[in-house]
């Protein structure tokens, strides 16, 4: 029976000690993990491919490089520049939105992921049609008034009129100009960057299930494709 309790003893202590070497990993929708990776973490892209190459730019290294110096010098490495080193989950993140994607869309979705933002696909916008040209030289008590041009020799014909003092005079027809804004090739150009960028999340997401990390798994939920809809 002792022998028995011992084993089982021992059995209990391996299975805590599995548990801890290998953590429950954080399920994360794609856009969230790039907020992670850029805004938590502050990782970021390797942009200057020829210091890489060379050797004279700062790359993120591994763990191990890392366990391997600190055992030789006999102390901790700091590898940081003037911050603490991003998560190996982040850098690896980093790593593949930079090599999936091209360096522009990259870039985009990097600065969107550590500002926390969508692009801009403006919402409820519908043309309007507004004065093209506002008189800002002239108050008005009842608010800014729209500019006026007149018609033109090419325009209706001015209707003659005599003056106080009995002179026949020709009024110039005068009107407002308008324009539409915002257009509706304005809009469409914003909800297609939109649809551009989420093309970009998309390839990351599945370069990213595929991808083992020890912090989180990336899920396969993602953003609404046509918020507008």
């Amino acid at each position: 029976m002792q022998e028995r309790a011992m084993m089982m003893d021992r059995q209990m202590q391996m299975q805590m000690q599995g548990q801890r070497k290998h953590p429950a990993r954080r399920a994360m929708p794609v856009r969230a993990a790039l907020e992670w990776a850029f805004g938590t973490e502050c990782a970021r892209l390797d942009h200057d491919e020829i210091e890489a190459v060379g050797g004279t730019g700062w790359r993120p290294f591994g763990m191990e490089y890392v366990a391997l110096e600190r055992a030789q010098l006999g102390t901790r490495v700091d590898v940081s520049r003037g911050r603490s080193r991003p998560h190996d989950d982040a850098e690896l993140i980093a790593t593949v939105v930079r090599n999936v994607l091209p360096w522009y869309a990259a870039t985009l979705v990097a600065d969107l992921a550590r500002a926390g933002r969508t692009p801009d696909w403006m919402p409820d916008a519908r043309p309007r049609l507004r004065p093209a040209e506002w008189q800002h030289n002239r108050p008005n008590r009842w608010g800014k008034a729209a500019d006026a041009a007149a018609l033109g020799a090419e325009g209706w014909q001015p209707i003659p009129r005599r003056n106080r003092k009995g002179v026949i005079v020709h009024d110039a027809v005068r009107f407002t100009p308008c324009v539409w804004t915002p257009t509706q090739s304005q809009i469409a150009a914003t909800r297609r960057a939109y649809l551009d960028w989420w093309g970009y999340l998309l390839e990351v997401q599945a370069a990213l299930v595929a991808t083992d990390m020890t912090r989180i798994c990336v899920t396969k939920d993602m953003p609404p494709m046509t918020p507008w809809g």
